[in-house]
């Protein structure tokens, strides 16, 4: 009987579990027991491997910036001129005349710019600082250790270190002159080889005295006035046609100008892209500059900002400009001539230029300079740095009576011209190159 109930109560267990499971198919995948695959071998031990502690990387140091190289003091002479996109070389230079040209720079700073014959006593900076009387005049840039660069006016000088000119030749005794040679009417070309090219059936020979004032009609001239003379406007101004050098390459050609004892001037000119041919270099041989900078230049004509008022026609123009850095705006009007004269606006003033084109305007070196301040000390704020400062005759402009001076600064010569308006305003007027 024991052995009954003990059979019956293990058959009770047994369907309790068999109502408690559901079906295969109602299990859902996360209640099937996962099996793990018995490996077919015993698995080989793997070493456990502790990494060491990463070190934080080292930045890779900024590196220090490299100091633009310096001008080493020595002598440099030219070996090559670039002016108008022209370049100028080796037997070139020759002709020109600037092979005369060279720049001593010493170890103390002080030095010597030779330009063609003509001296001027410079200081110099390591960086390439070029000053005269203290004042920027241009600007050295190193090519290489033997090489450097010089602006000057519309051009850029190349120089190397230890070419110097040539020193002059000393004169021979004096002979019996030769017959001179003249210019046959066989030896002149008929014709330019190049459509509005330089061309003259003339010997270019003419005075003295015309041929100094010729050089230093041109040589005073602003930059963008000069290159923009063409061979017949030369040959007006100096009463003759120049000699054809008959060198033309299609891009440069020379004429001649010269006296009786074959002292000369050589200008060069270049085709500028529209087929007129203009002046891209001069130079003289023979004439220093004590003779030609003493030329009388009263009769050659008047270009630039030399022309005699009345010469052009003016039209007005009106400018507010603001009186310092107040908020006061003071009303300029000008009457300005309709050729060559061009107005510009910049930072509180007006700029009036003289040049050829408007588009050569604001690289002109000649212009009238207008801009207001609170009071004659900021007028005066740069008065301690004026050099050669002279007093003028007061001036009455716009029925204001202005006080007149003149003096060197920034490497410019000024004329100037100040007084108040009223209070508060105060007028600067100030030219140079004019």
């Amino acid at each position: 009987m024991k052995r009954f109930w003990i059979v019956l109560l293990a058959l009770c267990l047994l369907c309790g579990m068999i109502a408690c499971r559901k079906p295969n198919a109602e299990r859902t995948a996360e209640e099937q027991p996962q099996e793990t695959p018995a490996p077919e071998t015993d698995p080989t031990p793997v070493p456990v491997i502790t990494p060491e502690p990463t070190a934080k990387p080292v930045e890779a140091p900024t590196p220090e910036p490299v100091p633009e190289p310096v001008i080493d003091p020595g002598e440099y002479g030219i070996v090559a001129y670039e002016v108008e996109g022209v370049r100028f070389e080796g037997e070139q230079l020759s002709a020109t005349g600037i092979d005369r040209t060279y720049i001593e720079l010493n170890e103390d700073g002080t030095g010597t710019l030779v330009l063609m014959e003509t001296e001027i006593a410079i200081t110099w900076e390591p960086d390439g600082t070029v000053l005269t009387n203290g004042q920027p005049y241009s600007v050295l840039r190193r090519i290489d250790a033997e090489t450097v660069t010089l602006d000057y006016a519309n051009a850029v000088l190349t120089l190397m270190r230890g070419v110097m000119p040539k020193a002059p030749e000393t004169p021979a005794p004096e002979t019996e002159p030769e017959p001179e040679t003249t210019l046959e009417p066989e030896n002149i070309a008929a014709e330019p080889l190049y459509p509005g090219a330089p061309y003259g059936a003339s010997d270019g020979m003419i005075d003295r005295a015309t041929l100094a004032g010729l050089y230093r009609w041109m040589h005073e001239l602003p930059g963008g006035f000069l290159y923009s003379l063409t061979f017949d406007e030369i040959g007006e101004a100096a009463g003759k046609q120049g000699r054809d050098n008959r060198n033309n390459d299609g891009r440069t050609h020379s004429a001649n100008w010269c006296d009786a004892e074959n002292d000369s001037i050589t200008v060069t000119f270049k085709d500028r892209g529209d087929g007129v041919w203009t002046c891209c270099a001069i130079a003289i041989v023979g004439i220093l500059s004590d003779e030609y900078n003493a030329a009388d230049i009263s009769g050659f004509p008047k270009i630039a900002s030399s022309t005699p008022a009345g010469t052009n026609p003016t039209e007005s123009a009106t400018f507010e400009l603001k009186v310092g850095f107040s908020d006061t705006k003071a009303t300029v009007t000008a009457a300005i001539p309709t050729a060559n004269w061009y107005a510009k606006e910049r930072s509180g003033s007006v700029r009036i230029y003289c040049a050829p084109s408007e588009e050569k305007a604001e690289s002109s070196q000649s212009y009238i300079l207008i801009e207001c301040k609170e009071s004659e000390d900021k007028i005066n704020f740069y008065l301690s740095s004026f050099e050669n400062l002279e007093t003028l005759e007061p001036l009455s402009i716009g029925g204001i009576e202005m006080q007149g001076r003149t003096y060197d600064n920034i490497g410019m010569h000024w004329i100037e011209y100040y007084g108040e308006i009223e209070d508060g305003v105060w007028v600067s007027i100030r030219m140079s190159g004019v």
